[in-house]
């Protein structure tokens, strides 16, 4: 007679198998300090150059303060000569939010002295934490250039559903231009035909990857990133040009090998989906420079019905 197990048993070794293959083990993360400093060079609708350092931890804890890095020694070299030390300042200077729970140091070069940042420099940073560990990294900034047909800062008037080939002249040195736009009154100026806008002012992205890519249409082009968030027929409306009423701060920006490298995020992925820090040492991070070149564009008619007096946009 053949032996029966009983339903008992056979549950018991089922839990136990279960068991055997649930079991893991348990990594210590290692706590290291992550330093995000970035150069921007610009003087147009943004305003002056910002040099700014935002250091933090991975693991650090949760609660205020368990994130930040503070009393840490920053400089930044220009062209192996002239050293500028960074001072503490509010973290809004650095970043528009945190993770929930998530804090961090901010530091940055005070606008008197970071207006003397110039394209095309070679820029050597230095981190002492006060751990006692130190934090390294160097970049070129890219090379300067300018927009063609439209000044730096200047606002240019387009005519309704009227598109716009963006051109600009070469930066040596970049990587990738960074092309964004915030269009301004967007949601108004479409309700009356239904479409509908869920964001006002909205934002959009756009990416040139070589350095010889130096044209882009305004505004279709500039929404590759955001295509999958806009309505349909908003997407196919912003192909032909924007309405009367609106208007949208426009800006190009050369960007260096280290912030290609490492920013990443959502559909935008230039480096690739890993992201490579250019800071070694005790520490790791990312130090990144970009040139910003700006302007905007105002579609006329005004909502009232009155048209703008600025200089017209350079359509051919």
């Amino acid at each position: 007679m053949r032996p029966v197990v009983s339903g008992l048993v056979l549950f018991a070794l089922l839990v136990l198998a279960g068991c055997e293959l649930e079991e893991i083990t348990i990594v210590e993360v290692e706590d290291v300090v992550i330093a995000e400093v970035h150069v921007q060079i610009g003087t147009g609708l943004f305003g002056r150059n910002r040099v700014t350092a935002f250091l933090h931890r991975t693991v650090g804890g949760a609660g205020p303060g368990l994130h930040d890095v503070p009393g840490a020694s920053i400089t930044v070299t220009r062209n192996s000569s002239a050293s500028y030390e960074f001072g503490p300042t509010a973290i809004e200077t650095c970043v528009g939010s945190t993770p929930e729970g998530g804090t961090g140091s901010c530091y940055w070069v005070a606008p008197a002295a970071a207006a003397d940042f110039r394209p095309g420099e070679a820029l050597e940073l230095v981190i002492e934490l006060p751990s006692g560990g130190t934090l390294q990294s160097a970049t070129t900034v890219p090379g300067d250039f300018a927009l063609k047909g439209v000044g730096e800062g200047e606002q240019c008037l387009l005519a309704p559903a009227t598109p716009l080939t963006v051109a600009w002249t070469p930066s040596l040195g970049t990587w990738a231009y960074i092309n964004e736009t915030t269009l301004i009154g967007i949601r108004a100026a479409l309700e009356p035909v239904g479409i509908q806008v869920d964001d006002d002012p909205l934002y959009l992205l756009g990416l040139s990857i070589t350095a010889n890519d130096t044209t882009i249409v305004f505004p279709g082009e500039f929404g590759v990133f955001n295509r999958f968030e806009l309505d349909h027929d908003l997407a196919a409306t912003l192909q032909e040009g924007l309405p009367a009423g609106t208007r949208a701060p426009v800006s190009i920006s050369a960007a260096d090998r280290n912030y290609v490298n490492w920013v990443r995020g959502g559909s935008f992925n230039p480096s690739g989906q890993v992201r490579v820090p250019s800071v070694r040492g005790d520490g790791t991070g990312v130090f990144a420079a970009v040139v910003v070149r700006t302007f905007e564009v105002v579609v006329s008619p005004d909502s009232a019905g009155a048209a703008y007096e600025v200089p017209t946009c350079p359509t051919t």
